[in-house]
């Protein structure tokens, strides 16, 4: 049994947005293609809520805190996966 502890995988922000992209477009049902990434997520409809949702889901899914306080500093999809992946790659330096 190995003694390390294995790290998550590295997302960049690309794989980052279109984790998003597709979790919004399900929310909000609606197949949009190509997703309007650079819109501002108060354009999708989406509430307090479904962002506290989400940011608890991309917790689980790249394994890094996301306060969703953080969306208004970051309000497009594209804008919030360069912070996380900025994040993520700030944390594998440090580790």
């Amino acid at each position: 049994m190995p003694s390390e502890t294995q790290q998550p995988a590295r997302a960049d922000a690309k794989s980052i947005e279109t984790w998003m992209a597709s979790y919004i477009s399900s929310v909000i049902d609606v197949a949009q293609d190509p997703f309007p990434v650079d819109d501002r997520f108060d354009t999708y409809g989406l509430d307090s809520v479904e962002i506290t949702i989400m940011c608890g889901m991309m917790e689980e899914e790249f394994e890094i805190e996301v306060n969703p306080d953080q969306v208004f500093d970051h309000p497009s999809v594209t804008a919030f996966s360069q912070h996380l992946a900025k994040r993520l790659d700030e944390r594998s330096v440090a580790a």
